[in-house]
């Protein structure tokens, strides 16, 4: 039974976004789904923008409550380096799931790494990057994105980071478990 559940973990982690909310209810029995709810997953999945009607590559946080959006995906700046607003949200989702089991999100800092403006995590306040997220544009306010995934991350925020658009490195604190435990989640 202990390998079934690895198994089913190791091709839930290889499946396609899109397929992975079918396959996280329809493919278990019900003590799997139990278990895999208490789990706390950041997948890219799409999501609708209000402001102008689109859908949009995203980064969820799926909890047993639900999804909920942290980053919308709408600049195609990066790719003429192969990076798409899909391709972004792909390699970037995995990278919070690495911070949040590794316990660095809960304190996130902006950054440079190769000369160009980053979000990552660090293990204390004044320490190195730990865990990058995101990697931004040159022209981003790497400050200004901080403080929505802050707003995101704090539950006051109405939406999630719209990655569309010489800063001072800050470090923000933010409780992830009260995050994870009382954000709205979406509603298909």
């Amino acid at each position: 039974m202990k390998f079934k559940h690895i198994a089913s973990c190791l091709v839930l982690g290889a499946m396609p976004a899109a397929g992975f909310a079918y396959a996280f209810t329809s493919g278990f029995t019900s003590t799997e789904v139990k278990a895999s709810e208490e789990e706390v997953r950041f997948i890219c999945g799409n999501s609708f923008d209000n402001e102008n009607g689109e859908r949009y590559p995203t980064t969820f946080v799926w909890t047993s409550r639900g999804k909920t959006a942290v980053v919308r995906w709408k600049t195609d700046f990066f790719k003429g380096s192969g990076f798409d607003p899909k391709s972004r949200c792909e390699e970037v989702s995995p990278r919070f799931q690495e911070a949040y089991n590794n316990g660095s999100l809960n304190l996130m800092t902006n950054g440079t790494m190769n000369a160009q403006p980053v979000i990552c995590t660090a293990r204390e306040t004044g320490g190195d990057c730990d865990t990058l997220l995101m990697t931004l544009r040159p022209e981003d306010d790497s400050l200004a994105i901080l403080n929505q995934l802050k707003e995101v991350f704090n539950g006051r925020a109405s939406g999630p980071v719209s990655h569309s658009s010489a800063t001072p490195q800050v470090y923000i604190e933010v409780d992830v478990d009260e995050f994870l435990r009382t954000a709205p989640v979406e509603q298909e």
